[in-house]
């Protein structure tokens, strides 16, 4: 049995497939897109307990990518993953209040704690 599905967003493969392995290999359903249309187009079918979301995607970039999955999809909790430092960028950030923000590079057990604790939100308002 899972511990939830989750869909990571990410554009860089070498990213995206490193968070799929170590994601699987602590028991998560992981389904992966490499653009934000590819994620929104994904989250009916898979219904994820949670989003890794990175901010710095091809086809939607920063605030305005969380923003739409928020919208879209308001009760899935999102994990903003950034490699940004700007200031301005990660005020922004916070302002869209995601469930967490995680810097790369990401400590794996960290990001398990978090998204642990989303899937378990998600569940939450689900039932």
């Amino acid at each position: 049995m899972t511990r939830g599905r989750v869909l990571v967003v990410e554009d860089e493969i070498e990213v995206a497939a490193t968070l799929l392995e170590l994601l699987v290999e602590r028991n998560y359903e992981v389904l992966t897109a490499t653009t934000a249309e590819e994620g929104l187009k994904a989250v009916p079918a898979f219904r994820p307990n949670v989003v890794l979301l990175d901010i710095s995607l091809p086809d939607m970039s920063g605030p305005s990518a969380l923003t739409v999955f928020r919208r879209a999809h308001p009760r899935v909790p999102v994990i903003a993953v950034t490699s940004a430092v700007d200031a301005g960028v990660l005020a922004k950030l916070a302002e869209m209040e995601p469930f967490h923000v995680v810097h790369k590079p990401f400590d794996i057990d960290a990001l398990d704690r978090l998204v642990n604790s989303a899937v378990g939100q998600s569940k939450t308002r689900s039932a």
